[in-house]
């Protein structure tokens, strides 16, 4: 009986085929460098076998992509079973020493309170019921959990003021989040900045993103919309918004001036 091959696989199959020819390879030849059989090899390239994360970690190696072809291999495993977008990043921000977020309209969802998340929710998912209010903001307090910055990892936020001015919930719930997001800016490993108001730069109409820079890795990009995030890894687009990030930064209040800028917004309410 001939072997199936599986459509999922098959993008990634070729790309393997494409690098390897590339490199002016046999199927052979990268078999003696990744240590693992030509037949093997052949149906991965034919997408007649799902790859297993050795092989895929051995031709990451060989080929020189910098950890590219292994988080390809993990998009197409996750979308296979089932993990949302949410669950792909996440990953990845485990691995992560530095983080860089940016969001042009909200205060980030790993520094929600869940008073301030409620409220965001049912404007943007009126439908929502209590159920899944309850796993969405589960999420949000579980990805700061995530975010262990005590282990070495830096993460930078930049926060518009415009965001900040925004009544979220009513001056109770904005009080608490003034609260949580002065002790964030305090801690290890976190620089929370302010971009103030009446800036003639508009590079914060660029959207929500975050650059996430694992170890000697390529930086990935993840840019969120309303129905997830697209992530990516491509030079290009991580170095567009890199610029973007940085013009941010140089605009925005230091992280003191910034702490002092949360005192000031909490007590105006």
């Amino acid at each position: 009986m001939a072997d199936q091959k599986q459509p999922a696989w098959v993008s990634f199959g070729n790309h393997v085929k494409s690098l390897r020819r590339q490199e002016g390879w046999s199927l052979q030849r990268l078999a003696k460098l990744t240590n693992y059989s030509a037949t093997y090899h052949s149906k991965v390239e034919r997408a007649v076998r799902p790859p297993k994360q050795g092989i895929v970690e051995a031709m990451d190696s060989a080929f020189g992509t910098n950890g590219a072809l292994l988080r390809m291999w993990r998009d197409v495993e996750r979308s296979e079973s089932g993990s949302g977008w949410y669950e792909q990043s996440g990953e990845y921000e485990k691995e992560a020493e530095e983080i860089r977020f940016f969001h042009p309209f909200v205060v980030p969802g790993f520094f929600q309170t869940e008073g301030y998340a409620r409220a965001l929710i049912s404007d943007t998912i009126p439908a929502t019921d209590e159920a899944g209010m309850k796993k969405i903001v589960s999420a949000r307090q579980s990805w700061r959990k995530r975010l262990r910055t005590g282990n070495g990892l830096m993460l930078n936020v930049i926060i518009p003021e415009f965001t900040l001015t925004q009544p979220v919930g009513g001056p109770e719930v904005m009080a608490e989040q003034f609260d949580v997001l002065s002790k964030e800016s305090q801690a290890e490993g976190i620089a929370v900045q302010i971009l103030p108001l009446g800036l003639k730069d508009f590079t914060w109409t660029v959207g929500a993103f975050r650059l996430i820079y694992i170890n000697d890795r390529s930086p990935l990009l993840c840019c969120e919309h309303a129905t997830g995030e697209d992530i990516t890894d491509e030079a290009h687009y991580v170095r567009r918004l890199e610029i973007a990030y940085n013009k941010l930064q140089m605009w925005a209040l230091s992280p003191a001036d910034s702490l002092q800028k949360l005192n000031k917004l909490k007590e105006s309410l």
